[in-house]
């Protein structure tokens, strides 16, 4: 039986391409025997790109245990998105990426990272998580 804990989950995502996000943040929400506290940023109160972004993205993603991307070819033309890669790569914490069904080429950034990568498959994104997690 797994570890029973309250995972730190950072999704890293755009909201112009938000089904994927909302649907594995559904899944992990009604996961049996998975707890879960999103800290990615919230769609209705989305943080305003001001001289303090940066300082209050670096708060959130700071105080996860993982750091989960849904690959997508869109990271190729998203700041955030990278900064959020190179800045958890910075602080050690661990990265795992997530192959939505269909997509087939996988951006630079989330391949120099290095990380783990796993298909659109609610089990294997929730033993990944298990596994790498702080």
């Amino acid at each position: 039986m797994p570890r029973l804990r309250v995972y730190r989950v950072f999704i890293s995502h755009c909201w112009e391409y938000a089904d994927e996000y909302h649907r594995l943040a559904k899944w992990l929400r009604t996961e049996p025997r998975f707890k879960w506290k999103d800290l990615s940023v919230p769609e209705e109160s989305a943080m305003r790109e001001d001289k303090t972004f940066e300082a209050r993205l670096r708060k959130r993603l700071g105080k996860a245990d993982i750091l989960i991307i849904i690959v997508g070819m869109e990271i190729s033309h998203r700041y955030w998105m990278q900064w959020e890669i190179k800045w958890a790569r910075i602080r050690s914490i661990p990265i795992l990426g997530v192959m939505p069904n269909g997509a087939v080429r996988i951006p630079k950034a989330v391949e120099q990272a290095g990380c783990p990568i796993v298909g659109w498959r609610r089990d294997s994104i929730i033993g990944a998580i298990r596994d790498l997690a702080l």
